[in-house]
């Protein structure tokens, strides 16, 4: 990184603050000790507060329109005496922009931080997504009640009762007729094919999800390009928000958009940065790495830009290249 700082322009110093040195007549770029010295020492939870503010601060579109997943992930090299280090972020489905972030506390782990991450964020009205871990009650609740928002969560082994209830009403829904949507992809030598059923979760006995509005089955048959069928799995998911305001169609779209997370941000972070291969362990730096990934994703895909790693290329041969970004 020292050696990547000394190569940047004079012009591209002065407007990053660099320190000016009269008796070289030049912007001086910071050294490799006093990066590392920074990174390792600055309030991770601090910037990550201040890039998430700035991020929303720049996301345009009322936030009734946001659909937001809630996801964690592990960085698998950053493992130290302590345990492994987890991050916990809210991305936007729209464009993959990271909207928050928090450390997952040693000891303990995501699903006891949703109110830490969301609570400095305003809400009202966008639809929270998260997977299975996150289907409780007392998150149900937050939600709502907190952040003047909905959820989409998926019912799966960890409430047994709830998904008893889902189970026995999603089998009667796939009996009762045709599916109210269905999505058809073709990619990678098959053929993706997803159906949805939704139905009325206040009728259904058992299902005690507080909120709780429509529940949806989702199945997804994979299909070789010759029609055979290769493998079928199910996905119930369960929403607060009323039916005039999501549809099947909205549904499916939400529901795959939160499956997503994984592409817009995690796996962008382990292909373009290495991040699941890089070893850093010593204080606040992994995670201030991260948020500054995350900083750097959302500042490139909010733009509209698809081609991750050819954009940062492209910097890497001329940082000039950024300004455009960041000045967007």
């Amino acid at each position: 990184m020292g050696d990547h700082a000394a190569d940047l322009p004079q012009d591209l110093l002065w407007l990053a603050g660099a320190r000016y040195c009269p008796s070289r007549r030049r912007y001086l770029a910071p050294s490799s000790s006093t990066l590392y010295r920074i990174l390792l020492d600055i309030d991770a939870a601090e910037l990550d507060l201040h890039v998430g503010t700035w991020l929303r601060a720049h996301t345009t579109g009322d936030t009734s329109t946001w659909a937001v997943a809630i996801d964690g992930k592990v960085l698998r090299g950053s493992w130290n005496q302590d345990g492994k280090l987890t991050l916990f972020s809210a991305m936007l489905h729209e464009h993959g922009t990271v909207l928050g972030q928090v450390r997952v506390p040693t000891g303990t782990n995501e699903i006891t931080q949703v109110d830490a991450l969301l609570d400095p964020m305003d809400l009202q009205g966008a639809l929270i997504t998260a997977d299975a871990a996150h289907t409780r009650d007392d998150t149900a609740r937050y939600i709502v009640e907190a952040k003047k928002a909905d959820y989409l969560l998926t019912i799966k082994g960890n409430r047994p009762n709830l998904l008893k209830a889902a189970i026995a009403a999603c089998t009667r829904m796939l009996t009762s007729g045709p599916p109210q949507h269905v999505t058809t992809t073709r990619g990678h030598g098959r053929i993706n094919r997803w159906s949805t059923w939704v139905t009325d979760a206040t009728s259904v006995n058992g299902l005690d999800l507080p909120f709780a509005n429509q529940l949806g089955c989702i199945r997804r048959d994979v299909l070789a390009l010759d029609g055979q069928p290769l493998t079928k799995e199910f996905a119930i998911v369960v929403t607060s928000r009323a039916a005039d305001r999501l549809d099947a169609v909205g549904l499916d779209r939400y529901t795959r958009g939160h499956w997503g997370v994984e592409n817009l941000e995690h796996r962008c972070r382990d292909t373009v940065w290495d991040e699941d291969a890089r070893q850093a362990y010593t204080g606040n730096g992994p995670q201030v790495m991260a948020t500054l990934r995350n900083l750097a994703l959302s500042l490139i895909r909010r733009t509209g830009v698809t081609e991750i790693t050819r954009t940062v290329q492209s910097i890497g041969r001329d940082p000039m290249r950024a300004l455009r970004l960041i000045a967007t």
